[in-house]
């Protein structure tokens, strides 16, 4: 069954801010939500240190159509990258040293839902690694 739109960005709000919970928790510092660009879209920017880490929030309530990090494609990468580096042209290169890609899957609904981070899950060619 297709959820309706409203259903599917409430999920996608909940998400996010239980993963801006879990980064917070993990000692980042949440520096923006919701980066978009013409081409893209960044769910979470975070930092810690001098690392910024560009954060893509996936959510599904069942595995039936298979994980939300599975649904991370090389085209969704792709937009990904090309949204940070219209972040990075914006802040000052002397903020930051590192850049990296994580993905967070969270499956399932509620508080009890499972939430799995993967630092650096894709480089900035969109490669899994």
């Amino acid at each position: 069954m297709i959820s309706p739109p409203e259903a599917r960005r409430a999920q996608g709000d909940a998400a996010e801010e239980r993963a801006c919970r879990h980064l917070d928790r993990s000692g980042f510092t949440i520096v923006e939500r919701n980066f978009r660009t013409r081409g893209g879209e960044i769910d979470i920017v975070a930092r810690k240190g001098d690392v910024l880490v560009f954060v893509e929030v996936r959510s599904r309530e069942d595995a039936a159509f298979g994980t939300p990090e599975e649904s991370v494609t090389l085209a969704k990468r792709r937009r990904i990258v090309a949204a940070a580096r219209q972040y990075l042209s914006k802040v000052p290169p002397s903020s930051w040293r590192e850049a990296r890609f994580d993905v967070i899957a969270i499956e399932g609904s509620g508080e009890r839902a499972e939430l799995r981070h993967y630092p650096a899950a894709f480089d900035a060619k969109g490669k899994v690694l």
